[in-house]
């Protein structure tokens, strides 16, 4: 077995909550007028997809434990329900928050992109106790041989 896609590793995910949550928080400060409800729809639509991607790493984790490219990583979450339907949600929430952003007061791109870091990051911090099981999973089945 080869080396997991480093998206399914702890400390790479403990980057991405980082670096989503400060630009979240960068923009929600910055912002006139605050980006609050695109902030409201990314946070919610990020726990939402968090779960459903939670729970598709929980029922397929050898497929995510074997994934060694993006694509496979993408496989891994088309190989069932949650999966598909947190990918689904990703692309209706991305579509979402730039109708709101142009539609509402301020800057479209400060609030899209308030909204989008929301979304990440919530999603991240959902995932990472299942990222942590695959990580953990692939150190392991490295470490057998």
């Amino acid at each position: 077995m080869g080396k997991t896609h480093f998206t399914l590793n702890r400390r790479v995910n403990l980057g991405f909550i980082v670096v989503w949550g400060l630009g979240a928080a960068l923009l929600i400060i910055l912002g006139r007028p605050r980006p609050l409800l695109t902030v409201v729809i990314g946070a919610v639509s990020g726990l939402a997809a968090g779960l459903l991607q939670r729970g598709s790493m929980r029922s397929s984790p050898s497929l995510f434990a074997e994934a060694q490219s993006a694509l496979d990583v993408r496989r891994a979450f088309m190989s069932n329900v949650p999966g598909k339907l947190s990918v689904a949600l990703l692309w209706v929430t991305g579509l979402s928050l730039i109708v709101v952003g142009v539609a509402g007061p301020g800057a479209p791109l400060v609030a899209f992109s308030a909204g989008y870091f929301s979304f990440m990051f919530v999603r991240e911090v959902t995932t990472f106790s299942a990222v942590r099981t695959i990580d953990q999973g692939a150190r392991d089945s490295q470490h057998a041989f």
